[in-house]
């Protein structure tokens, strides 16, 4: 005896959805090789040139002969001569307790700000650097040099910059000189 199944019989669809398919993917190959075709004839396409030709770059208009390429010795002395110059020294006066009093508000936390921007990038940097300034009899900053071992340009650039903006008390008898020391360690 032959035992029937629990399941339903299946129906079959005698190749249909294939046939629908297959039907299908030919139409979107089609698709796909028109678009490329089209995008190959537009790459082929020429660009028409412009109405203007582009100017030559970097020609220089007059040439300078070898000779006249370097200075002679004695125009780069007399050009050294008629620069102006500073005083070779200051004869003023300004208690340190001044100077002190300014370098320890806003000027210490720029120099410490310009620290900490560099420290980002290079967390060892550390070391001792003096701030040379010329102040002028107004008490503004008239000159700036900075050096130590901290060694570092672009701190130094940026207290440079910073320090012209400092002012001072005015000065009995002129300008003057002074030297500020920074000791700049990473805070823990």
């Amino acid at each position: 005896m032959a035992q029937g199944s629990s399941l339903p019989p299946l129906k079959t669809n005698k190749g249909r959805y294939g046939v629908v398919l297959l039907t299908f993917l030919a139409t979107c190959g089609g698709v796909w090789l028109y678009l490329q075709g089209t995008r190959e004839a537009e790459s082929k396409t020429e660009v028409p040139a412009p109405a203007r030709a582009p100017r030559e770059q970097f020609v220089p208009e007059l040439g300078i002969p070898e000779e006249d390429a370097r200075p002679d010795e004695s125009e780069v002395e007399v050009a050294k001569r008629e620069r102006p110059r500073e005083p070779a020294e200051c004869d003023g006066s300004l208690e340190a307790a001044q100077i002190r009093r300014v370098i320890n508000g806003p000027p210490r936390k720029q120099v410490q700000t310009c620290y900490e921007h560099r420290l980002k990038d290079n967390n060892l940097l550390q070391g001792q650097m003096t701030v040379l300034l010329t102040i002028a009899p107004s008490g503004a900053v008239r000159n700036v040099s900075v050096s130590g071992s901290l060694r570092d340009p672009q701190i130094y650039s940026c207290v440079k910059r910073l320090a012209r903006t400092w002012n001072f008390p005015k000065p009995a008898g002129g300008c003057v000189l002074t030297a500020v020391p920074f000791t700049m360690t990473p805070k823990l």
